[in-house]
């Protein structure tokens, strides 16, 4: 299915179904947040009971990324989709219905699922049906709605909230039915002659190393990192992911079809794209304390702290299109390495004047425009680039799974940084560590190819 096999209207249909389906996954993640609370209320739970609500999600989507693109490679988009949407309209079902918090853990396990498909195989996508040109752009246009969606779910948890949490869920449901119906009449039927042979091993191997780290960075207590850290409900499960990663490496090396292609990281863009998505991670986790930092350097309550985020989030839902119409004509690596300095530049300035507001709101904007060059429409534009056809879904639940896992690490390590020293002092470190780890990206950004080189290569996959 490549792009000169859809006309213009139908490819732009197709797009905006996919940009529905990842909005949809997106707002979910946005609304569990203010969501959290009133669970807790129902059911009597701990903070650290409630927080399985979203590690099981994440712990599902880092599985459902690769298994689902993998599928997608082989059955088609249009199967795979739909099913990844049916999923996740089951998952917010339970939910919505839930009367024990073991069905709301068993929907958010489905959901994660289900939304770890609709991500990458929305990406693969835009390699399908797109020209060369206008794959920036169309990546733009859906990096744009992780921006959005990221201020619209509190909004939208906020106002559906006072009529009872489950709605929150249910809006999920008429959505979901909405995106089957239209991908079953507009997404065009794909035949593959080659047949998967579906890696069990690699699969059940996978699922131990995303529960292995999800588990144990969950139960690191921030207030006592380091002793937590080294705790039997710690230790031995990062030990046995430690352990567990060679050992998948070398099963999805042997493997006939591999769930995770690790030939792709012979591949010096794709590595870097890897190292680039990691970093991420860590980034954005410091972002996330940003409104803690604000509470203590300005005095804000906690309402107006959240609002502190709107010029990162804000900027990078205009920026990211804008930066996928520049992408078609620059490439990744002019864009990459701009962002990741800009993005440098804005957690410096805010770790040194935290309380100045003005000051505060442009380091926000420079923060959110790197961001967006980081994990946004460049990185997937590499990982298009160098992909086969038949990989360009599992290539992209590759970015998927590392930024999932990144974020998990960097949520540990800065909460820990933070808890580590007294005030504000924790926060102006997390900040340095991240523009760190910024410069760090920023150099492995001059290692990629040049927009004629990307070409080239696009042109040789085809």
């Amino acid at each position: 299915m490549e792009g000169k096999a859809l006309d213009n209207k139908t490819r732009n249909l197709i797009l905006i179904l996919f940009l529905i389906g990842v909005f949809m996954g997106s707002l979910d993640t946005g609304i569990i947040g203010p969501v959290l609370p009133s669970i807790e209320q129902s059911f009597h739970l701990t903070s650290r009971e409630s927080s399985w609500i979203f590690t099981l999600f994440v712990i599902t989507f880092m599985i459902g990324s690769p298994v689902m693109a993998k599928f997608s490679d082989f059955y088609g988009r249009k199967k795979i989709f739909i099913l990844d949407v049916l999923l996740f309209g089951i998952g917010s079902c339970l939910i919505a219905s839930a009367l024990s918090i073991e069905l709301i853990f068993l929907g958010r396990i489905i959901q994660g699922f289900g939304c770890g498909g609709i991500f990458p195989v929305a990406g693969a996508f835009v390699g399908d049906a797109f020209p060369l040109e206008e794959r920036g752009k169309a990546l733009g246009i859906l990096g744009s709605v992780f921006g959005i969606s990221a201020i619209g779910g509190p909004l939208v948890g906020a106002a559906l909230i006072p009529y009872g949490w489950n709605w929150c869920f249910t809006i999920n449901i008429p959505i979901a039915i909405f995106l089957i119906a239209f991908a079953w009449h507009i997404l065009p039927s794909q035949e593959n002659e080659r047949k998967l042979k579906i890696d069990y091993l690699g699969i059940v191997i996978l699922s131990l190393l995303a529960v292995f780290l999800a588990y144990g960075l969950n139960q690191i207590d921030s207030s006592n990192f380091i002793s937590s850290l080294l705790s039997i409900k710690v230790l031995p499960f990062l030990i046995a992911f430690i352990i567990l990663i060679p050992i998948f490496l070398k099963i999805e090396k042997n493997a006939e079809e591999s769930i995770v292609p690790i030939h792709m990281l012979k591949n010096s863009e794709i590595r870097i794209a890897c190292i680039e998505t990691l970093c991420y991670g860590i980034i954005y986790s410091s972002a996330i304390f940003i409104p803690s930092l604000v509470i203590l350097s300005m005095g804000l309550n906690d309402q107006l702290a959240s609002l502190m985020l709107i010029p990162i989030l804000g900027t990078n839902a205009v920026a990211a299109p804008i930066f996928g119409k520049l992408l078609d004509s620059t490439g990744s690596k002019k864009l990459m390495s701009m962002g990741t300095m800009l993005l440098a530049i804005g957690l410096i300035a805010i770790a040194i004047y935290p309380s100045n507001l003005v000051f505060f709101i442009i380091a926000g904007c420079l923060i959110g425009v790197g961001l967006v060059t980081i994990i946004g429409a460049p990185l997937r534009y590499i990982v298009l680039t160098e992909a086969k056809p038949y990989e360009r879904g599992a290539g992209q639940a590759i970015v998927n799974m590392l930024s999932s896992a990144g974020q998990l690490i960097g949520g540990a390590l800065i909460g820990g940084i933070i808890a580590s020293f007294s005030g504000i002092i924790g926060y102006k470190v997390s900040l340095f560590l991240a523009a760190v780890v910024a410069l760090i990206a920023f150099a492995f950004t001059l290692r990629l190819k040049s927009r004629d080189e990307q070409i080239e290569t696009m042109k040789a996959n085809q």
